[in-house]
């Protein structure tokens, strides 16, 4: 799988969810998307519900948060 790094951690909300919703709508079957913030992004997890995108947290420490989003 060919894999997209998405890192927000230097932006200020709304703009990690928007660029993250974006990303992911234009996610294909054969990528998968490296989101990375610096907190726990709460509001993604509705969009990916919505979206029935599979994900899995790969780090979660210290206001570090990682996560691989796919479908």
């Amino acid at each position: 799988m060919k894999e997209i790094l998405l890192d927000v951690s230097d932006l200020e909300a709304p703009q990690p969810l928007i660029k993250a919703v974006v990303a992911i709508d234009n996610l294909k079957d054969d990528e998968v998307l490296i989101f990375k913030h610096r907190i726990n992004p709460k509001h993604l997890f509705l969009e990916l519900k919505k979206r029935n995108l599979n994900y899995d947290i790969l780090k979660d420490e210290d206001n570090n948060f990682k996560m691989r989003i796919y479908k």
